[in-house]
C-alpha cells in the first residue's frame, strides 16, 4: 500500500476540497489527517453542536433574542454558555419611553454586561429560566472529541507570562485539518512534553500548501464574481 504524500499540493487539494477560507492570515502551523476515526469524531461533534445550538436558539427566542446574541466562553476542552447580549433598550432606565423590561426570571449582570438567569433567591434558582439555561449551558467543544493533538499550545513568547494558542479544527472534503497560532517547535522542553502529537495520525503540513489552496479559492471567488 502506497503511503499518502500529504505535502503534495494535488493530494492536499483533493483531500481538503473547497473547505479553506479565501481570505485569512496563515496560522503558525497546520496538520492534516485522513484517519476515519478522527473524521467520525469531528462529525459527531458537529451533530452535537448543531443540536445544542438549536436548544440555545429556542431559549433565546423565548426571551425575544436569537442564538447570535449568545455569549460563549471557551478554555481548553471546555465551552459553556455564559449569558446573552441584552438589547440596548433593556439597559434604559425604567420610565424611559424606549425601555424594554428584562424578561421574567432574568437579570442584567452589569459586571459581565450580559443577560443571565436571576439566582438571588431559592425560588429564582429553581425557576424555569434557570432550568432552561442549565439544560443548554454546556456547549460541545470539538477539542474534547479529538485525539492526537494538544488542545492548546503554550509559548513563553512575552514578558510576565506567555501566550496560550488554541488548536482549532476544520472539516475537509475527505479529511480533517487542524491549525494553531502557536508553533510547538517553539516550545521549551518542559512545555513540549505536555504537547504530545500523534504523528502517525496527524501530518504536519507545509504552510505553502495552505497558502496555495487559499489563493486558489480566492481566484475562483474572483472569477465567479465577474
Amino acid at each position: 500500500m502506497t503511503a499518502i504524500d500529504y505535502n503534495d499540493l494535488d493530494v492536499a487539494r483533493a483531500l481538503v476540497g473547497d473547505r479553506v477560507p479565501s481570505k485569512s492570515a496563515l496560522p503558525a502551523v497546520w496538520w492534516l489527517t485522513a484517519d476515519p476515526n478522527q473524521i467520525d469524531a469531528y462529525d459527531r461533534w458537529q451533530a452535537d453542536f448543531d443540536a445544542r445550538r438549536e436548544g440555545v436558539e429556542r431559549l433565546a427566542q423565548s426571551i425575544g433574542l436569537t442564538a447570535n446574541d449568545a455569549v460563549m466562553t471557551t478554555w481548553g476542552e471546555h465551552s459553556e454558555l455564559t449569558g446573552f447580549n441584552a438589547p440596548t433598550r433593556m439597559r434604559y432606565w425604567e420610565g424611559h419611553p424606549d425601555h424594554q423590561p428584562v424578561p421574567e426570571g432574568w437579570r442584567l449582570d452589569k459586571k459581565a454586561d450580559r443577560l443571565v438567569p436571576s439566582r438571588k433567591t431559592k425560588s429564582d434558582r429553581e425557576s424555569d429560566a434557570n432550568k432552561a439555561f442549565a439544560a443548554v449551558k454546556r456547549i460541545p467543544n470539538v477539542r474534547s472529541y479529538m485525539t492526537g493533538l494538544p488542545s492548546e499550545i503554550y509559548l513563553d513568547d512575552r514578558e510576565f507570562g506567555g501566550t496560550i494558542y488554541g488548536v482549532n479544527y476544520r472539516r475537509g472534503e475527505s479529511c480533517l485539518w487542524a491549525y494553531s497560532g502557536g508553533d510547538p517547535d517553539r516550545q521549551s522542553g518542559d512545555e513540549r512534553r505536555h504537547a504530545v502529537i500523534d504523528t502517525s495520525v496527524w501530518h504536519r503540513m507545509k504552510l505553502s500548501i495552505l497558502a496555495a489552496l487559499m489563493e486558489e479559492k480566492a481566484d475562483r471567488a474572483e472569477a465567479g464574481a465577474r
